[in-house]
């Protein structure tokens, strides 16, 4: 996602509010570096491995995943960086969520959407989120906001191998 890399467009959208049903975890930043401490990919192995995704109800788009992180602190300092990620998929009612899973209501948002990939997964995700360091409000379309950002993988993504994904960044 390098500034002169056309490959990986960028556009602004204002997103509709929206309930995400999944797997809730805490992160601590500078922990996700050490395999045996890191959450999001253990996070990622659970799911997929439990099938998680077929026990949420209401699913508006089965098999279209979304990663949103939220609850941003310490945002300066990576290393004091802490956040909430929450793995699954949007519903239309939450009334009747799984045990194990939390609902997110997620309010209208302003975003810059990142168009990722094709390349492995878990490199093209970390070089996505690594490029976005190199970028000016000017290049995001608005400051960042640090309140609200997904990942968002289509339900046709079967290859791993050259995954393709939208990285929503939110902006004030």
């Amino acid at each position: 996602m390098d500034q002169s890399d056309k490959t990986n467009p960028r556009t602004t959208v204002e997103l509709p509010s929206f309930t995400l049903v999944g797997l809730e975890r805490a992160i601590i930043h500078k922990d996700e570096i050490d395999p045996q401490t890191a959450q999001i990919g253990k996070t990622y192995e659970e799911y997929y491995g439990k099938q998680l995704h077929d026990k949420i109800p209401n699913r508006l788009h089965p098999m279209r995943t979304y990663c949103l992180y939220y609850g941003y602190s310490n945002v300066q300092n990576w290393q004091e960086m802490k956040y909430t990620m929450v793995l699954g998929e949007i519903v239309s009612d939450a009334s009747n969520v799984p045990e194990g899973m939390v609902s997110v209501q997620v309010p209208a948002h302003r975003f810059c959407r990142f168009d990722c990939g094709p390349g492995p997964i878990p490199g093209v995700v970390i070089e996505a989120w690594s490029s976005l360091y190199k970028l000016t409000p000017e290049d995001f379309g608005g400051v960042r906001s640090h309140d609200y950002e997904l990942e968002v993988y289509p339900e046709d993504q079967l290859d791993k191998s050259n995954l393709k994904f939208q990285l929503y960044i939110g902006i004030q």
